[in-house]
């Protein structure tokens, strides 16, 4: 009977926890869906905690528990965003220009959603004002895509000087179509404009490599 009771006590104790779990889970769910909302319609700069408490329906208290600044809270927004939109691609062990053509496709596809070009135009406004955005942004996206791709090239190319360099211009190459929406010089782009234009980025930048 005793061995019987602490089993229950044990299995209520799991339920208990679960539970918990499962509620801070849907508060930091709140939280970042008011926080992405807020952001991206009025800015970083103009949103502050006390806004993204009440329209997450939680206390401010309850922000600063899990997230305990605004700069915290912007980078798991970010997060959020290039983990719900872009599904992270991983170089395999094909060729290198057929490697370079899925990451192209990934990396151009998840750059031109409807919220990764929210994020552009958020830190092309307030990049300038606030060095927390700028940093913050490059440390959940940008530094790390380019990072894999230098390791990539470094891997394939072992002769290749400063591969670094040669990962930023390909990164240049390929997100021509994103700068062309976030200046309005094009109001959208198709699939097959993406894929064309991924293939002609991998041609000219293999034919550009020192031999």
């Amino acid at each position: 009977m005793h061995h019987t009771s602490e089993y229950g006590i044990g299995i209520l104790a799991s339920m208990v926890a679960s539970r918990s779990q499962q509620n801070a889970q849907q508060k930091q769910t709140a939280i970042i869906g008011a926080a992405s909302q807020l952001i991206l319609q009025q800015g970083y700069v103009a949103t502050s905690m006390d806004e993204v408490a009440a329209l997450a329906g939680i206390t401010k208290q309850t922000v600063y528990r899990y997230y305990p600044s605004k700069r915290a809270l912007l980078g798991a927004v970010l997060a959020s965003i290039r983990d719900e939109s872009h599904p992270r691609y991983r170089f395999a062990e094909g060729s290198p220009a057929s490697e370079l053509v899925e990451f192209g496709r990934d990396v151009l596809a998840f750059h031109l959603t409807p919220a990764a070009l929210g994020v552009y135009r958020l830190v092309l406004s307030e990049g300038g004002k606030d060095a927390d955005l700028l940093q913050t942004f490059q440390q959940a996206g940008p530094s790390r895509v380019v990072q894999m791709l230098t390791e990539f090239l470094a891997r394939h190319y072992p002769g290749l000087e400063d591969a670094a360099s040669y990962a930023e211009l390909f990164m240049s190459m390929l997100l021509l179509p994103r700068n062309q929406l976030l200046a309005h010089r094009k109001r959208r782009i198709s699939r097959a404009e993406q894929r064309a234009h991924v293939d002609r980025v991998v041609r000219l930048f293999l034919d550009g490599l020192p031999s």
